[in-house]
This record gives structure tokens, C-alpha cells and sequence, in this order.
């Protein structure tokens, strides 16, 4: 079973979170696996369409990364195929006083070209068309279900966002000796672990430098140890809108289960 969650956000964008953003799964789901969305409430038609949106678009990007894997053999020999066959033309046909220099540019350009040449043309392949076509139907046929737990780490995410982003900051860092508030979550602490791994491997895709200062947070806290660079950094970054915070807070405490 697929299981998609939204997390809803108060005068922020939504989150869509779904399994269909690991690369490694996309070949093994079967053409009738059931794909659920929960959500803490029942979603408007808006609502709908943008988690539609958003799961097309993981199934778009995971597919391009599935099929081109699975073609990257191929395509690295055709392409050193490119560059030998070019590289010897090149030598032959063209006579310059600096040997090789042309060549390598030349057939490096034209390897460059072949590359992404070939890489189009697999995103736009049958088996890629066909397996992007049976995802996002099942995922347009996807049961909902309400989960109200879900409530309180929607609730978790705006509080932290809403709350002064210096103390916030210092808390994080362990420069305050405030402790950073938990997750009010009554439900299956599996069900948390699965959505912190869905919100880590979107925001390795999506967010890469929010993800590495999560991980330099979750890290200096690990140790115990209060980090006042990091925590101005942190506040200059939110400051500058670089960094969602509330976001940032959230991912940490998921690290932390």
C-alpha cells in the first residue's frame, strides 16, 4: 500500500508527502496497489487538485530518475562511443599546432550533447510513459482517510513557526536551556517515523539546505553541546526568509523519535 500524507499549514503551502519520491520503489509497485492519502480533515476540491499536483510531480520525477538508471549503462557507452569515434575524427581531419586541445573540447561538447540527448529520449520511452501512466492513474484513484492525529503535528509545525524565531533558534542550537517542545502525538509512533522519512527524503529533493542544517542541528544535539554560531546562523537565515524555520524545527524533532 501507498500511503501519501498532507500536512496543512496556516498561511503557508501545504505538504504533500508520499512514498512516490523514492527512486528505488518506483519498479516494484504492481499496477493495482492501493494508494491511500491522510489528511487531519476532510480536503476541498482545491485541495484535492494540489495534492493531485504535487503526486504527479514526484511520479514525474521519480520515473525520469528510474528510467535513466536503469539506462545508465547504455547510455555511458554510447557515449564513450561518441567520444572515441569524434576525438579520432577530430585528430585526423583537423591540424592544429596545439595536439589534442580541440579534440577534447570538441568531442567532450559532443559527448555532453549525446548524454542528455539520450537522457531526454528515455524519460520519453514507452516503458517510462507506461509505468508514469499506471502510477498516476492509481494515484488519481487513491482512497482518503482522516487521520486526526495528524492535527497535532500540523499544530507542532505552526506554533514553531509563529513562535519568536531567536528563541526558537537558541533552542534548537541548545543555547537556551529551554527544551524544544514535543509532538503532542497520541497515535502509532511508527506512523511519525514514517512521515519524518518522507519529510527528509522531500526535502533532500526539493530543500537540500534545509535538510543539511537539520542534520548539523540533530547532530550538535546528539552531543549535548550548545553551538552560538549556529544558532545566529540559523536566525540570520530565517531572518533573510532562506529558512522555514518552523519547518526546520519540525524535522528535528522527527529526527529525534
Amino acid at each position: 500500500m501507498i500511503t501519501c500524507y498532507l500536512l496543512q499549514r496556516q498561511n503557508k503551502e501545504n505538504l504533500s508527502l508520499s512514498p512516490y519520491l523514492d527512486v528505488t520503489r518506483v519498479g516494484h509497485w504492481s499496477e493495482d496497489e492501493q494508494v491511500v492519502l491522510k489528511s487531519s480533515g476532510m480536503l476541498t476540491k482545491e485541495q484535492q487538485d494540489e495534492v493531485s499536483y504535487a503526486l504527479y510531480a514526484a511520479i514525474d520525477f521519480s520515473v525520469d530518475r528510474w528510467i535513466q538508471n536503469k539506462q545508465y549503462i547504455p547510455r555511458l557507452l554510447i557515449s564513450a562511443v561518441v567520444f572515441t569515434v569524434s576525438y579520432f575524427f577530430m585528430s585526423l581531419a583537423i591540424r592544429d599546432p596545439i595536439p589534442m586541445v580541440d579534440e577534447l573540447l570538441i568531442s567532450g561538447g559532443l559527448v555532453l550533447l549525446a548524454w542528455n540527448y539520450l537522457a531526454k529520449r528515455d524519460t520519453r520511452s514507452s516503458v517510462a510513459q507506461r509505468r508514469r501512466y499506471e502510477l498516476k492513474l492509481r494515484c488519481g484513484e487513491r482512497e482518503q482517510e482522516i487521520d486526526e492525529q495528524l492535527f497535532a503535528v500540523e499544530s507542532f509545525l505552526d506554533e514553531a513557526s509563529s513562535e519568536d524565531p531567536l528563541d526558537l533558534c537558541n533552542t534548537l542550537a541548545l543555547v537556551s536551556s529551554e527544551p524544544l517542545k514535543p509532538i503532542s502525538y497520541e497515535g502509532s509512533n511508527e506512523t511519525l517515523k514514517e512521515i519524518g522519512e518522507l519529510l527528509a527524503r522531500y526535502f533532500r529533493i526539493y530543500n537540500k539546505n534545509l535538510y543539511r542544517t537539520a542534520l548539523k542541528v540533530h547532530n550538535i544535539r546528539l552531543q549535548r553541546r550548545k553551538d552560538e554560531r549556529l544558532a545566529a546562523r540559523l536566525f540570520h537565515q530565517s531572518m533573510q526568509k532562506r529558512l522555514d524555520i518552523g519547518l526546520l524545527a519540525l524535522m528535528v524533532s522527527l529526527m529525534e523519535l
